[in-house]
């Protein structure tokens, strides 16, 4: 389910959000819903741009929220050229809120070879990579811990081209208390409670850093007092 729209439409009149690409913009009006006011310059302004038909087809599929369609059609845009960017952010994107992390995350790894200063492609793997983590059953698994230790590089990467960014902070708190929570279990091969302490004052500092740039949020609040609690039972 999509989230809850969180901007004005004034903003993007004001031009508030900048926007590094027309993909971008096709997310943001999916996301947040603007669709009927400017579906029409919209449609117009994507399709002209497509490069091909797969495009197209693959981003009529995406207003109308069908993702496996959509992620279906940019594969086959990106296999008739294999330097296409574009189909690439979308694909990934597209296998993203299909829940197929597995080729979300290729996709951007594809992208960000191609294109590394990405920031939202390091965004979107890195959140593939924890939900893709969760998945898996097996708790002493390698691919978890590596899933969860490259979820944080992606969002610290990220954060070091874009600082300002307070979801990417959010998320990478989120990333680190997973990684605490992991490592802090009694199991041989997976407790290290060195490596606990530290996933957990890292969470605890990223989270701060949202909190600081808006002390209303009571669920960061939540997330400090979680990582905060789990600190002084280890101890």
């Amino acid at each position: 389910m999509w989230k809850r729209n969180n901007y004005k439409i004034a903003a993007l009149l004001r031009l508030d959000i900048k926007f590094e690409s027309r993909t971008q913009i096709l997310i943001f009006m999916i996301k947040n819903k603007f669709l009927a006011i400017f579906t029409s310059f919209f449609i117009f302004y994507v399709d002209a741009n497509a490069q091909t038909t797969f495009e197209r087809l693959g981003q009529k599929a995406m207003m109308g929220g069908e993702f496996i369609t959509a992620a279906s059609y940019f594969e086959k845009a990106y296999e008739s050229d294999n330097g296409n960017m574009n189909a690439l952010w979308l694909m990934g994107y597209s296998n993203y809120h299909a829940n197929d992390y597995k080729k979300c995350i290729g996709a951007f790894d594809k992208l960000l070879a191609m294109k590394p200063t990405e920031t939202a492609g390091y965004y979107y793997r890195g959140k593939a990579k924890i939900l893709m983590a969760e998945s898996i059953k097996d708790i002493h698994s390698i691919e978890k811990d590596k899933l969860l230790l490259g979820a944080i590089k992606d969002f610290s990467t990220s954060l070091e081209l874009n600082p300002a960014d307070m979801k990417v902070y959010q998320n990478r708190g989120l990333a680190y208390q997973d990684y605490g929570i992991y490592k802090n279990q009694k199991i041989a091969g997976v407790f290290n409670k060195v490596a606990a302490i530290n996933a957990l004052n890292l969470s605890v500092n990223d989270f701060q850093t949202v909190l600081d740039g808006n002390e209303g949020r009571r669920d960061i609040s939540t997330l400090i007092e979680k990582s905060k609690q789990i600190l002084k039972d280890i101890r």
